[in-house]
């Protein structure tokens, strides 16, 4: 007789009389999302309400012989069993088909582990035990001292039921017993498929909606859904062992066995306990070849339970797609630490500092690139500080009166250092800021922020630490207060294949795509042909700028000819009219912008193309063809694998997909006749009999050497000390004031809307606040 699995926790292997129950006979605690391993939500953990005796219209109060649906008969004494489990699964199928769930209530063993003698009953048997809870919220409780059991001994080598009492004192309910305990199973077919959603990043409710889907109902399965969140729960604690120091440790030495590219370091403290950790796989170090110039630099994310924040060194392909370029893990956030950071990363990439690099206006990453990157030009996060002026500003009265949109003026539309000197100086009188200490401290490093000081220098479209906040994205949902490193590296894998992925499917399209030209200029032909398609879709948005642009000859010397170039723009609030100069050398046949689109972004300015298409230029200058935006250039770093673990790389888990594959191309054979379903299904069965008496038995070992990722030491390394925050655990990423006042209002607000469906059309005809600081004239810097 096939039977289940028998739950560890039902039997005590001594020779001692104990009750058995696990906690059945205390009170149960009120169900919580994924923390309760027998909770139904909203029921208690047998799955039913209390119900009242002899008032349940699913079931009886006493089952009566004959009344036997499954054909399952009603126990008796002098029934016998070869085997306990034999015996439990006749009683489970009985409970089952009764309306009650049950469990072992009492059990003696002899020293090998035989049975003497088992006690099973309804699951419902037994006292609540008393324990100190708030009285205005009492725990509810499954237990009604229901006396319904069997009793079985062993003699004669066989277990023989010797007193049965099939009386219960709480109604009974067949319909609604899938819900009991002991009549959830989840097999393991389910739990493969639990395990590859989860690793893909599937969300359980949408994992268990597609298996409900797939049975043809709730009713169909023999588990709920917290069945199936307690396994993912479980399995995540099995895959990523204790997650300490140690399993960090174990990923990296993977990894550089996989690839001799990959490089780590870990900074320890005088105790050897973990402080800081770096890492960059084989591509991403190759990958610095062509896009290490320019780097974005970020540690607002909160990752794990160390209270570590992930800082990623990210760049910007071919594609204008950020690329990672190195990524650490750091404890604490002062200058000695970004030193050591810095200092390891530049190491990583043969001591080749960056040409520039973006970080948030902080003084102590301002410190620390001045040590490790004295060369490096420097750029704080332009929409940061633009975000904050509602925060530092907000309070003024004219605000919302034209103080905002005139220090955006000053930033944005200032086409040289003396003009922004003298706009900020009329800006400060006109709104009485003299003493505001906020805006002393940006003036104090307007070069370091401001686009007019900073036009000289390329930034690859880059003007914000967004590309690396970006990264973050991918640990959403996923990475919390309480994570472990060895989770956190498994997510961040996660996010690398993401990455390759995408840039891989870019190069496809740029491969086989043309997006066609919208204009008849050879320039646009040009571009069209050796830019990725991404690029080439902003110089077109260029071209197409060149009809709102219109160029004036101010003057000639010599080669130079300069033009006064008259612009429009489409903005929200309308038609933002422009006047700037730009410079054309007939000899070179190159022109100059002050807008410094070309300079910053790598893409030529709509102000360029019309004064190329006054002067008639046919040939474009190979100096504003850009290699880095090209999509015919062979990019070793491409030919490189990331360094990443190998999903598929188990033997087991490769013959079982394989395995799985045929099995389907079977059964959808077999399912159009019935004659060659009866047969699969009997040639399955037998060889699944055949495999299941061969299957060895599971054996859990295992070992581990502790090796440096770099001197291969065998060196212990403790875990970093687990922050105990008061309260609520923090977010994944530290809110500015703003985002949280944002945050708070956006609640408000979608309340308002819900009472108030006028209001919410008017809040779409009219932007908020934060979604007009996200279309400032940033974008075009």
């Amino acid at each position: 007789m096939d039977t289940p699995n028998v739950r560890d926790d039902e039997v005590v292997n001594d020779n001692h009389v104990v009750l058995m129950g696990n906690d059945d006979d205390d009170v149960v605690l009120e169900p919580t999302p994924g923390n309760d391993d027998d909770g139904v939500p909203g029921n208690y953990d047998d799955g039913v309400s209390d119900p009242t005796s002899g008032n349940d219209d699913d079931g009886v109060s006493e089952p009566t012989p004959g009344n036997d649906a499954d054909g399952v008969s009603e126990p008796t004494p002098e029934m016998f069993f070869k085997t306990e489990k034999e015996l439990i699964y006749y009683y489970k199928q009985y409970g089952r088909q009764a309306g009650f769930g049950i469990m072992t209530q009492r059990s003696k063993r002899e020293d090998d582990g035989s049975v003497r003698y088992v006690t099973l009953g309804c699951a419902r048997g037994g006292k609540a035990r008393k324990r100190i809870t708030n009285m205005s919220k009492p725990r509810p409780t499954t237990k009604t001292d229901c006396k319904a059991r069997i009793n079985a001994v062993l003699a004669d080598g066989v277990l023989r039921i010797t007193t049965v009492c099939n009386a219960h004192n709480h109604g009974l309910s067949p319909q609604k017993a899938r819900f009991f305990r002991c009549n959830r199973a989840i097999d393991d077919s389910v739990k493969r498929q639990l395990d590859i959603n989860d690793k893909a990043g599937i969300g359980m409710a949408k994992s268990f909606n597609a298996l409900v889907v797939e049975a043809g109902g709730f009713e169909k399965l023999p588990f709920i859904e917290k069945d199936a969140r307690n396994y993912i729960d479980k399995a995540r604690h099995l895959r990523l062992g204790k997650g300490g120091a140690d399993a960090l440790r174990g990923y990296f030495e993977r990894m550089q066995y996989k690839n001799d590219g990959f490089y780590s370091s870990m900074d320890l403290d005088d105790e050897g306990r973990l402080k800081n950790v770096f890492w960059a796989d084989a591509r991403s170090r190759a990958a610095y070849d062509y896009f290490g110039d320019i780097v974005t630099f970020d540690t607002t994310y909160l990752t794990n339970r160390y209270g570590m924040s992930f800082a990623p060194f990210v760049g910007v392909n071919h594609h204008g797609q950020s690329i990672l370029l190195g990524a650490g893990l750091i404890s604490s956030e002062n200058t000695e630490t970004f030193v050591w950071l810095f200092d390891t990363w530049l190491k990583c990439m043969d001591e080749r500092a960056p040409k520039a690099i973006i970080t948030d206006q902080d003084r102590v990453m301002k410190n620390a690139i001045a040590i490790v990157f004295p060369n490096t030009r420097h750029r704080y996060c332009l929409w940061h500080i633009m975000r904050k002026l509602l925060e530092k500003l907000g309070s003024h009265a004219e605000f919302k009166c034209g103080l905002k949109s005139a220090l955006q003026r000053c930033v944005y539309d200032s086409q040289t250092s003396d003009e922004f000197e003298k706009s900020w100086e009329v800006f400060i009188d006109t709104y009485n800021l003299k003493e505001n200490a906020w805006l002393q401290s940006l003036y104090s490093e307007q070069m370091y922020w401001v686009p007019v000081y900073l036009k000289n220098t390329f930034w690859a479209g880059m003007s914000t630490t967004q590309r690396s906040e970006s990264m973050n994205a991918f640990f959403d949902g996923y990475v919390h207060s309480g994570t472990t490193l060895k989770e956190f590296v498994d997510q961040f894998d996660n996010a690398l294949r993401k990455k390759v992925e995408n840039e891989m499917a870019a190069d496809f399209h740029s491969f086989n795509c043309t997006v066609p030209c919208i204009s008849h200029l050879p320039v646009e032909k040009k571009f069209q042909a050796v830019y990725t398609n991404s690029k080439f879709k902003e110089v077109q948005s260029e071209v197409m700028g060149i009809i709102y642009s219109h160029c004036v000859v101010i003057k000639t010397e010599g080669a130079i000819t300069t033009y006064q170039v008259n612009d429009q723009r489409v903005v929200e609030d309308g038609i933002k009219k422009s006047t700037l100069q730009a410079y054309f050398n007939e000899d070179e046949c190159e022109a100059k912008c002050m807008c410094g689109l070309f300079e910053m972004r790598g893409i030529i300015c709509r102000h360029i193309l019309s004064i190329f298409a006054a002067r008639d230029v046919q040939v474009l200058p190979e100096k504003y063809i850009m290699e880095r935006w090209r999509k015919d250039i062979k990019r070793r770093y491409g030919l490189i694998r990331s360094s990443y673990d190998d999903l598929s790389g188990k033997p087991v888990a490769t013959r079982y997909s394989g395995l799985i594959k045929l099995c389907y191309q079977v059964a959808t054979n077999a399912c159009e006749n019935e004659d060659n379903y009866l047969d699969m299904t009997q040639k399955l069965k037998a060889m699944n009999d055949i495999y299941t008496k061969s299957k060895p038995h599971a054996t859990v070992a295992s070992t581990h050497a502790s090796i440096d990722a770099e001197t291969g030491s065998s060196k212990n390394v403790l875990s970093p000390r687990v922050v105990r925050g008061k309260g609520r655990p923090p977010s994944k990423r530290r809110q500015p004031t703003i985002e949280k006042l944002q945050t708070k209002n956006k609640k408000a607000g979608g309340k308002r809307q819900r009472e108030n469906p006028q209001s919410r059309m008017e809040d779409v005809l009219n932007p908020t606040e934060s979604v007009i600081l996200h279309n400032t004239p940033e974008a075009v810097v």
